[in-house]
């Protein structure tokens, strides 16, 4: 049963390309007039997805027609069809998104206070989750309403409405966290000024933005900045206040007198991993200084090979001339590290500014007509419905067109339900 209008199922003219967001890019198409937000767009391979904006004749957006498919289908030169929505579902939002609703006594009565989201599709997953993002929704004029996310493989796959919340008039926007890592405060190393986070596949010189999520802020950091990762392993990594330091960020070095050579104005560290350009503090630690140097100071790497490297006073300056060798217990360390003096609390996280967040969309479902104690208001339009159960849930879909009257009629869609209950 449908109520399909005149583009049932109709080859359109053109081609069609959908990018991961849903924008829809189209060669020689109409999709004005041809295309409506709420139609549906058939791909040749059998994907299927609903129109949620037109912008012009060769532009418009979509989302997966079923949200539980996950991150959205890309196509590219896909010959396509359209399907209007019925007609009656104009009264009636909710049967536009992919989710399956029944109609029960509280829908036929309706609460007369706007809509509820029914469903959310996922327009992209996102990378590099390896927490499963919360989702927040603004706007539309309602509240109350939650999901929850799945993820895996890094991506969020998967978001399942919660709470249905009330009194939206549009459909609300949907937000997703950031990739994050929360870090405990088990996790956090004073000692060494290191942090740990199993696989945290975070890479040196990232852009990583603190926030204490209400809790004590890990001190020597401040909420809601940005600090950048270096001498970065599988499972730990150290801050640093620039990209650059944190990129050329090596472990602390103890400089004994054999490995300055006074000739060649060098410093040998052997496989040092320095670049040049990197900015390095010197320390005598209490010792003999090394002659050309001042203990305290900051100097950049210059001239480096594998494992030798020469020290400038300014970035890309003249090398410094090494005229004395120093004390055996002197120390280079990588500047800019932050000196972290407290571990902070344990709902603490990073966001990854560069990684790229899920996105999806919400779809409005309306409750019709208030009850005035005489058993309801009109209710009508098409329901959509899934049968089956287990490993088949919801291989067959059809359609009840439900109507109420004022003062008489059915109060339910029980009838239906004796041979095909509700999920």
């Amino acid at each position: 049963m449908s109520a399909w209008g005149k583009y049932d199922d109709k080859t359109s003219a053109g081609t069609i390309s959908i990018a991961s967001d849903g924008v829809v890019t189209g060669v020689g198409t109409n999709f004005n007039p041809e295309l409506s937000t709420g139609d549906f767009i058939k791909c040749a391979n059998g994907k299927s997805y609903i129109c949620i904006s037109v912008t012009s004749d060769t532009v418009a957006k979509v989302i997966n027609a079923d949200p539980e498919l996950g991150a959205l289908a890309t196509q590219t030169g896909a010959e396509y069809t359209i399907s209007e929505k019925p007609t009656a579902i104009a009264s009636d939002p909710n049967t536009l998104a992919s989710e399956v609703y029944g109609v029960d006594q509280y829908e036929i009565h309706g609460d007369g206070n706007g809509g509820y989201v029914s469903a959310v599709a996922l327009v992209q997953g996102g990378t590099r989750y390896l927490e499963a993002p919360s989702v927040a929704f603004s706007g539309g004029g309602g509240s109350g309403a939650a999901a929850t996310a799945t993820i895996a493989a890094g991506s969020v796959t998967a978001i399942a409405v919660t709470n249905n919340g009330s009194s939206y008039e549009t459909a609300p926007a949907v937000s997703l966290d950031v990739p994050r890592r929360t870090i405990p405060t088990s996790g956090v190393n004073t000692s060494t000024e290191t942090i740990t986070y199993a696989t945290h596949g975070i890479a040196a010189g990232e852009e990583i933005k603190y926030y204490n999520n209400g809790g004590t802020t890990l001190a020597g950091l401040s909420n809601a900045t940005s600090y950048y990762a270096g001498q970065v392993n599988t499972n730990t990594f150290k801050l640093y206040n620039t990209a650059n330091r944190g990129l050329t960020a090596i472990a602390d070095q103890v400089i004994n007198t054999s490995q300055v050579n006074t000739t060649a104005n060098t410093i040998t560290i052997t496989g040092h991993g320095l670049v040049n350009g990197a900015e390095l503090n010197y320390n005598n630690q209490g010792g003999t200084t090394l002659t050309g140097l001042t203990s305290g100071n900051d100097y950049f790497v210059v001239n480096k090979t594998n494992d030798t490297f020469q020290l400038a006073l300014t970035l890309g300056g003249n090398a410094i001339d090494l005229s004395g060798t120093g004390n055996n217990s002197q120390t280079l360390v990588s500047t800019g590290r932050l000196n972290l003096t407290g571990t902070g609390g344990n709902t603490q996280y990073f966001d990854l500014v560069t990684a790229t967040t899920a996105t999806a969309e919400a779809a409005l479902g309306v409750n019709q007509g208030t009850d005035n104690g005489s058993g309801g208001v009109a209710h009508t339009g098409w329901v959509k419905r899934k049968v089956l159960t287990g490993a088949h849930a919801g291989r067959i879909q059809y359609e009840v067109l439900v109507a109420q009257s004022k003062n008489a009629g059915i109060v339910s869609d029980a009838a239906d339900d004796i041979e095909f209950p509700e999920d």
